[in-house]
C-alpha cells in the first residue's frame, strides 16, 4: 500500500506540474480577452476535457470514506481511466503547443479553479493512501490505470 501511496503523491504532482497546469501556478496579467485562434481552440477543449474528467475523478475519490464506499468507487474509476487515456492519446496527437498559443489557452482557463481542483485531487490522494485505501483491492487496482493515464505521465 506504501507503494500506492506514492504513486499517487508522484501522480497528483505530475498534475500540477502538467499542461494544463498552466505553468508555475503564475497567474495570468490581465488582458482584453481576444477571441482564440482555432489551433488555440483546439487546446482549450482538451485543456477543458481533461479538467472535466479530473474533476469528476476528484468527486468520487472524495465520496470515498470507507471499504464500501471505496469498493462502490472502483468502478467508476475504471470508466475514468478509460476515458482519461484516450484524452491522453488525444492530448499526444496535439502535440506541445507554440508559446503563443499556450499564452491564448492559459487567458481561457480559470486559474484559481485549477489549482483548486488539483488541491482537491491531491487531498483525496493523501486521504485514501493514508488509510491504505479503506481496505479496498478494488480501489487500488481501478487506481492505477487512472495515475498512468494523468496528464504529464507519457512524457
Amino acid at each position: 500500500m506504501k507503494t500506492m501511496f506514492s504513486i499517487a503523491l508522484i501522480g497528483a504532482s505530475s498534475l500540477a506540474l502538467a499542461d494544463i497546469s498552466l505553468g508555475n501556478g503564475a497567474p495570468v496579467p490581465p488582458t482584453a480577452q481576444e477571441a482564440p485562434s482555432a489551433e488555440a481552440q483546439e487546446y482549450i477543449n482538451m485543456a477543458q476535457d481533461v479538467l472535466g474528467v479530473i474533476k469528476e475523478l476528484t468527486q468520487v475519490l472524495s465520496s470515498v470514506t470507507d471499504q464500501a464506499s471505496a469498493d462502490a468507487a472502483a468502478p467508476q474509476i475504471q470508466g475514468i481511466a478509460t476515458r482519461m487515456a484516450a484524452l491522453q492519446k488525444r492530448t499526444e496527437a496535439l502535440g506541445r503547443p507554440s508559446a503563443e498559443i499556450e499564452q491564448q489557452v492559459r487567458a481561457h482557463i480559470n486559474v484559481r479553479e485549477v489549482q483548486q481542483l488539483v488541491t482537491a485531487f491531491m487531498d483525496s490522494f493523501i486521504r485514501i493512501g493514508m488509510n491504505n485505501g479503506y481496505g479496498s483491492q478494488a480501489l487500488m487496482n481501478a487506481l492505477s490505470p487512472a495515475l498512468n493515464a494523468l496528464p504529464g505521465q507519457g512524457e
